[in-house]
């Protein structure tokens, strides 16, 4: 038989254990476990699910902004370089056109066979333009930038009349043919064909500068003013 002592033991360490779990005076079938649901059994709330909801939409519409932001600086970026598209093509046009000579001898050939206020039996009073010995057919060329008409004349023959920004007339006289025969022209186009036509003794340019539409004047002054030297 175990010893008053032991037994004396055992009996304390049971009265410990049975004070730390205390049941309150409650029998075994009495007390009841309290445990943590099972996070698989909990069901998502109404609240929550709405919440979800509103804020897929509002992702969904971010994206949807985005993407029209995207779509619409494109648009942006596309019209910014056509504008700086056609500014460059408009600075380059405007150099160009600075840079382009506004007067022009009328024929690619140099030198003279007749000189104003010349006289003798050629001509029914002084010669009142200069000529250019050019061979039949050759291209005649406007002399300013303008405004051309063509006309027929008994002493000049068939003629091509430039009249410039400022008035001036240029005048090609005995001309086989003409290429344009009215509108607007610069300096250099090709307005006409040398020719024989009218009172001529040859192929030939005859070439007039009139100020104003008026009386003719000298042209080689008026060419060398323009820092153009047809001798």
């Amino acid at each position: 038989m175990p010893s008053v002592c032991v037994m004396g033991v055992a009996g304390v360490a049971a009265a410990s254990v049975g004070g730390l779990t205390d049941t309150g005076g409650k029998t075994g079938e009495e007390v009841t476990t309290l445990a943590a649901p099972d996070p698989a059994s909990v069901k998502p709330v109404a609240a929550n699910s709405k919440l979800d909801t509103q804020l897929a939409a509002l992702s969904a519409d971010a994206g949807d902004f985005a993407d029209r932001a995207s779509r619409t600086q494109e648009r942006i970026d596309l019209h910014q370089r056509q504008e700086d598209e056609k500014k460059r093509k408009a600075e380059e046009a405007a150099a160009k056109e600075a840079a382009r000579p506004k007067f022009a001898i009328p024929v690619a050939q140099h030198g003279l066979s007749a000189t104003f206020g010349q006289a003798g039996g050629m001509w029914m009073s002084v010669h009142t333009g200069i000529d250019f010995p050019v061979g039949y057919g050759t291209p005649v060329m406007a002399a300013t930038d303008g405004t051309v008409r063509t006309q027929w004349n008994s002493a000049y023959g068939n003629m091509a009349i430039v009249t410039s920004p400022d008035g001036t007339e240029t005048w090609y006289c005995h001309l086989s043919s003409t290429k344009i025969r009215s509108g607007k022209v610069k300096a250099g186009d090709v307005i006409a064909y040398s020719g024989n036509s009218g009172n001529s003794t040859g192929p030939h340019l005859h070439f007039e500068v009139r100020p104003g539409g008026g009386a003719a004047i000298d042209p080689l002054p008026w060419l060398r003013s323009h820092d153009l030297d047809p001798n």
